[in-house]
């Protein structure tokens, strides 16, 4: 999102990942603390949602392009036998539906159920996943 947008989501799953920012304002629709006099001096009504169009990479595996370089999203498909994983680095890996089970080169393993969520360290090394599940799975944004 553009700096000055206003965003909600009405229905489906909505994946957030925030690059650098520095303040975020609410709106309303929540038990946190919504100011409306600074949304208001804030807000720019041309700003657009961009819909993000996925990139099929193979194997049930889609990139969603970033317009940032502090990361990347991927999804999953999971199926059996598992797939590795695009991305290095410390990731966040998130199952909303199934259960996915991953592991890492370094011998690493976690189960994950719809709703659950899990870091992966860096030296973890490759991750491998498999399902039944979709999962997604934020990483660092390409070095330079």
């Amino acid at each position: 999102m553009p700096a000055g947008g206003l965003h909600a989501y009405l229905h489906g799953t909505g994946i957030e990942v925030m690059a650098n920012s520095d303040n975020v304002i609410r709106g309303g629709l929540t038990g946190k603390h919504v100011d409306v006099p600074e949304l208001l001096k804030l807000l720019d009504p041309a700003v657009t949602v961009p819909v993000l169009s996925a990139a099929d990479l193979g194997h049930g595996i889609t990139s969603f392009p970033t317009p940032v370089p502090e990361f990347r999203l991927f999804a999953g498909h999971l199926a059996e036998p598992g797939v590795v994983l695009p991305a290095a680095g410390p990731r966040i890996a998130l199952c909303v539906s199934g259960t996915a089970a991953l592991r890492t080169e370094s011998g690493e393993s976690a189960k994950l159920a719809r709703g659950e969520s899990c870091f992966v360290s860096a030296a973890g090394g490759e991750l491998r996943a498999s399902g039944p599940a979709r999962l997604f799975l934020a990483a660092p944004g390409p070095l330079g």
